[in-house]
């Protein structure tokens, strides 16, 4: 998919998620229509056809993927269309993908209808378009092979539909099932955004929820729904991205307390629990608090994806009732670790290049010191002895390599 790295697909969910606008979108992005019309012909044989269009959403383009049902029957059981899966031929990773799809999307109907035994009848997710689109969806992700698959919020919509049933609420109710866990928004029309085929694909796909975080985009495909709304695309976008195994997360938040009635004697075992809890950093910072008090400062500089957990280690081990938290960047230089032989050990360096394009580096200080202890001289003046080894061996780090 990428030339290096972890690749990764992230879906944006704007305007809500089905599964015509899933196969529009992988065939945005370039996967073949063959790729994906050979893997639904395999099931369901003689059955559907499918076509690609070039469309506008509200002035965007887009891809719509047409499945025009030309056979077969009118609908068919749960158990129908899983049987149909495992005997298709298909890769079995993509059977056994399949087959967990229909069955979350047969559990979703199942509880909508307080049904507790018997065949699951899925109305009008039974039919050949339901079949199409999960097979279609998931040889495309097949296709492409991501190391990662991940998701932004979905948009729901809001309003009622017209279903087999009556009237019923957005999101549908086998659609609310099925989003469990996931994060969502409503915004926009008043129209069912999300179908329940869409979150039952999202649900077997995801597998990480969150802001679309730092990484290099190289492709985006736009899958269009059927309805064009005025004034908002009914568009779902879907980038091919990667990210660098070494990538550091560069997203990250600050939790603040300040603290004046505990022990300094137990703030040193609260900052190793906070290390130990996933904290990049933790400062313990003398300040005069309220009431004219003297006390610290407790702050915590961590990744954004653990602050919840931080935030109640700060609460669990800092013994403050209240703290403030907000997010903030980081700049990291690329940086590499070198192994360098010396008379008296190995000692491990580490070094980064400046923006200017000079190296800088500098041994790491737990070798140092295990060498200084069996040397019997200050680490001070260890750490002399390994720099001067480090520079006859690998040189002053101020030329290119």
């Amino acid at each position: 998919m990428t030339d290096s790295g972890i690749s990764i697909l992230y879906i944006d969910p704007f305007s809500g998620v089905s599964g015509d606008m899933l196969l529009g979108a992988f065939l945005s992005l370039g996967v073949p229509m063959e790729v994906i019309s050979n893997a639904v012909e395999s099931v369901i044989p003689g059955e559907v056809e499918l076509s690609a269009l070039q469309v506008t959403r509200s002035g965007l383009a887009g891809v719509a993927c047409e499945v025009k049902v030309v056979g077969g029957p009118q609908s068919r059981t749960l158990e129908e269309m899983m049987n149909l899966v495992e005997g298709s031929g298909l890769p079995d990773p993509v059977i056994q993908s399949a087959l967990r799809t229909l069955g979350s999307l047969g559990e979703a109907e199942r509880k909508a209808h307080g049904q507790t035994g018997g065949p699951v009848h899925l109305h009008e997710l039974g039919g050949q378009d339901t079949l199409a689109d999960i097979i279609g969806a998931l040889a495309a992700v097949s296709y492409l092979d991501p190391d990662q698959v991940r998701c932004g919020a979905i948009n729901l919509g809001r309003g009622y539909i017209q279903t087999s049933h009556g009237k019923m609420p957005v999101p549908a109710p086998a659609t609310a099932y099925l989003i469990e866990g996931m994060a969502v928004i409503v915004d926009g029309p008043d129209a069912e955004l999300t179908t329940p085929t869409g979150a039952a694909i999202l649900r077997e796909l995801v597998g990480e929820f969150g802001p679309i975080g730092p990484m290099t985009i190289h492709l985006s495909g736009n899958g269009a729904g059927s309805m064009d709304f005025k004034g908002f695309p009914n568009l779902l976008r879907i980038f091919q991205a990667s990210k660098a195994p070494d990538d550091e997360d560069l997203s990250a938040v600050i939790i603040e307390c300040g603290i004046d009635d505990v022990s300094p004697e137990y703030l040193a075992p609260a900052t190793e629990a906070l290390q130990a809890a996933g904290a990049w950093e933790v400062h313990v910072i003398p300040a005069f608090t309220k009431k004219g008090r003297m006390g610290a400062l407790l702050r915590v500089l961590a990744p954004e994806s653990e602050k919840q957990t931080l935030i109640d280690a700060v609460l669990e081990t800092s013994g403050s009732s209240g703290l403030r938290f907000w997010s903030v960047g980081r700049t990291v230089l690329d940086r590499e670790m070198l192994s360098v032989s010396t008379p008296h050990g190995t000692v491990s360096f580490k070094r980064w290049r400046t923006p200017s394009g000079q190296w800088r580096f500098k041994p790491e200080f737990e070798d140092v010191q295990r060498l200084a202890e069996k040397a019997g001289i200050p680490a001070a003046k260890m750490r002399d002895l390994v720099v001067a080894a480090y520079v006859s061996e690998v040189g002053d780090g101020q030329e290119e390599d």
